[in-house]
């Protein structure tokens, strides 16, 4: 077994009976007893950690909810059947309807998930200084500083779901709870302002910036880090970390990880030179031989059918139940989610960009006569693992380079969009159009739909700019109310 498996894929039952699923936020009093001997040696809390981890690679969360299917959705990004049809949910979510069984379901099982993490996370952090003399190789600096910055991550992705437009928030506006602690009593986790949300999320980031100076990532190549069973190969007279917690670094919440979150912070409160500066660490990162870090996917990546382009990955989670999970979703005719060939094509910009190293050769989408229908539809391979037709990639990507190229170009450096276009092989016809913020924006929002769909962020791209009128695939209006999902019925009484 590779040791990625060892530690990134322990037994599910490590993750997801630290808490119970039944009710909000209710810790098993059989755990808090057993608290007493997890948090008594280093395993126990790289076995917390890792169970977040876990946590966050289920359906319920990246492994479908929050990354293909709710934010798709209301993204408008499939094809959206009639609501008396057997993919009804498709229709009420991309109507921003929240008031059916399923949807408010949905909305439950993302909210109980997000804080369910963050309860465990919070159980870490609430042990780790008293047990400071545990630790071996840094590994107290490294977990504490991951759990802090997951914290501040994992409450900045509800804030962006369940908070304010970014545009008209009031700081004085009530938000989300930020949690710190742990509880089993959900009257506990009040809503604070949208201010004290914002301060703790940097405060969280800070601290863990702090920590993690001198992460594995900073000294190693990611080609080492990835690859611990190669001590005997290529790659045999290179320095390799001690401990073998020190590896795949793009599957944990690294250094840049970080930098690339506080990017993301500060551009959707508007402070663009800070997300510029943040975004540039990313980018400019470079390995002890001098070569980039991250580098952004390239044709002969998608060649090869690595669509999620692997190298771009700052941040991702690992899925072992991928292909079950996305097998409905994507590979069967039945239940797939699709978009027609005529909108894809006006979405890729295929009569200009012919050369997209994404749309062409059927790379992203496969076009099929779908049994019984009327007319061919477009089948999403993004999550298809290379070559396969029937299997999924298990490393679902939460942040990646090309977004830190978008925030660059958003907050001035529009010589950076080039580089990235370059890389896209993208028609060079529109060099010398994005000469106003007003260019910038629409060429962005383009963008953002090509180069993420099915990854969860152009909805966001609309909400950060108050879109209240899309235009893609037709025309929709989306009101202001709709950007703020409800919270799930039961954390109603809690506000």
């Amino acid at each position: 077994m590779k040791m990625k498996k060892i530690y990134l894929y322990l037994s599910v039952a490590v993750a997801l009976t630290f808490t119970s699923c039944n009710e909000w936020l209710d810790i098993q009093p059989e755990l808090e007893m057993r608290q007493t001997t997890m948090f008594e040696s280093e395993q126990g809390f790289k076995d917390v950690l890792t169970g977040a981890y876990i946590r966050m690679a289920t359906p319920e969360l990246y492994g479908l909810n929050t990354t293909m299917k709710l934010p798709e959705m209301m993204a408008q990004h499939w094809t959206i059947p009639s609501a008396n049809s057997t993919q009804a949910e498709i229709y009420h979510i991309s109507n921003f309807d929240f008031t059916q069984t399923s949807t408010k379901k949905l909305l439950e099982d993302v909210w109980l998930q997000y804080y369910q993490t963050i309860i465990n996370i919070n159980s870490l952090l609430e042990n780790i200084d008293a047990k400071k003399d545990l630790f071996t190789n840094g590994n107290y600096e490294l977990i504490k500083g991951e759990a802090l910055g997951l914290r501040a991550f994992l409450h900045l992705e509800i804030l962006r779901y369940w908070g304010p437009l970014p545009s008209k928030a009031k700081s004085s506006d009530k938000a989300i709870p930020y949690v710190k602690i742990v509880t089993k009593n959900p009257q506990e986790l009040l809503a604070v302002s949208y201010q004290e949300v914002l301060d703790n999320i940097l405060m969280d980031l800070n601290n863990a910036e702090e920590l993690l100076v001198d992460d594995p990532i900073l000294t190693y190549s990611n080609t080492i880090l990835n690859s611990p069973d190669d001590l005997q190969g290529v790659n045999q007279d290179l320095p390799h970390p001690a401990d073998e917690y020190h590896y795949f670094r793009q599957s944990r919440f690294n250094y840049y990880a970080l930098k690339a979150t506080k990017a993301r912070y500060y551009l959707w409160i508007g402070k663009t030179s800070d997300a510029l500066e943040n975004a540039l660490v990313v980018i400019d990162a470079l390995d002890s031989d001098e070569k980039s870090k991250f580098t952004l996917g390239s044709d002969a990546d998608a060649n090869n059918g690595q669509m999620t382009f692997p190298a771009e990955h700052i941040f991702a989670v690992s899925s072992t139940l991928a292909t079950q999970t996305l097998t409905p979703v994507f590979f069967n005719y039945s239940t797939a989610y699709t978009q027609t060939v005529a909108y894809l094509d006006e979405a890729f910009e295929a009569s200009l960009h012919t050369s997209d190293i994404r749309y062409r050769n059927s790379r992203l989408w496969e076009n099929r006569i779908v049994p019984l229908a009327s007319s061919a539809f477009n089948f999403f391979k993004k999550y298809n693992e290379t070559g396969s037709t029937v299997t999924a990639v298990t490393d679902i990507p939460l942040i990646r380079l090309a977004e830190m190229y978008f925030i660059v170009t958003e907050c001035g450096r529009d010589d950076l969009f080039k580089v990235y276009r370059m890389a896209r092989v993208l028609d060079a016809s529109i060099d010398g159009t994005l000469t106003t913020p007003a260019a910038i924006k629409s060429r962005l929002e383009k963008e953002y739909r090509k180069e993420f769909y099915g990854e969860g962020q152009m909805f966001f791209f609309y909400k950060r700019l108050t879109y209240n009128s899309l235009t893609w695939p037709v025309t929709k209006e989306v009101p202001d109310a709709s950007y703020k999902l409800p919270f799930p019925e039961s954390q109603m009484s809690f506000e």
